[in-house]
């Protein structure tokens, strides 16, 4: 592996740490940088864990104390256990299929998702309601699927959670990125052990990555996470990391 290619690895992970934590998939672009440092799609897809694992708990942990963070961590704990089982069966699923299978399951649930952003506009910029929409049995369903995929390919998980947080249960998108670090931390850890212990991870390039994630997951929760201008951009964000995961994973299955 060249310096070049580290140095691409590094400044991608920087990136998609920002990325994750103001929107999500910003795997998007760290396998995809991997697929071009020339690993097949199962190889990179373990790979990129390591620096999933890491940004998630940089990210929760770099969240400020306040009485606000108490609440929604409170408010959220019914939704771990749906979210950290759905994980393990997605993760058993993904280690054991074919490549071009998780390449096209991707590749239709980024385009669902674009399609999705582009509803109810004026819900991604609205406060908080004071009582949750969703029963805490459907709550679960939902994290229970968005477990499951997550562990399954990883990519736009943190979009889902917030496409179910703002459309489905009226969380403000600031409340909600906070419950969303939480879900990521509580998915990523257990299947990002299964892709370890599944031998496909390329040691050197993943941490390298994960360097450079787990610095941006740190800058982008400390400090833009908390700049109430920057909100209103998420959404346009959201849209152009979609788009660009959509035509990623299409590309990557008809090649």
């Amino acid at each position: 592996m060249s310096t070049e290619m580290e140095v691409l690895f590094f400044v991608g992970g920087l990136v998609a740490g920002i990325i994750n934590t103001l929107a999500g998939n910003g795997s998007a672009l760290t396998v995809s940088l991997l697929m071009f440092g020339g690993m097949d799609g199962a190889v990179a897809n373990a790979t990129n864990r390591i620096g999933v694992m890491t940004q998630t708990l940089t990210s929760v942990l770099s969240l400020r104390p306040s009485l606000r963070k108490r609440y929604l961590m409170r408010a959220s704990r019914g939704l771990a256990i749906p979210t950290l089982l759905g994980s393990l069966a997605g993760a058993f699923l993904g280690i054991s299929l074919p490549v071009n299978v998780i390449e096209w399951t991707l590749a239709f649930v980024m385009m669902g998702m674009g399609v999705t952003l582009f509803l109810k506009p004026e819900r991604w910029g609205g406060p908080s309601d004071a009582k949750r929409r969703l029963t805490p049995w459907q709550a679960g369903l939902w994290f229970f699927l968005i477990g499951f995929y997550g562990g399954f390919v990883q990519m736009g998980i943190g979009v889902l959670m917030l496409i179910a947080l703002v459309l489905g249960d009226r969380w403000s998108l600031r409340d909600a990125n906070v419950i969303k670090l939480l879900m990521a931390l509580i998915l990523a850890i257990p299947a990002g052990l299964l892709y370890v212990v599944s031998d496909r991870v390329e040691w050197r390039p993943g941490l390298i990555m994960a360097f450079g994630a787990t610095l941006g997951a740190w800058f982008g929760a400390r400090y833009i996470v908390r700049i109430p201008k920057a909100q209103p951009y998420v959404r346009y964000l959201l849209m152009a990391v979609v788009l660009f995961g959509a035509i990623q994973a299409v590309y990557k299955a008809m090649t």
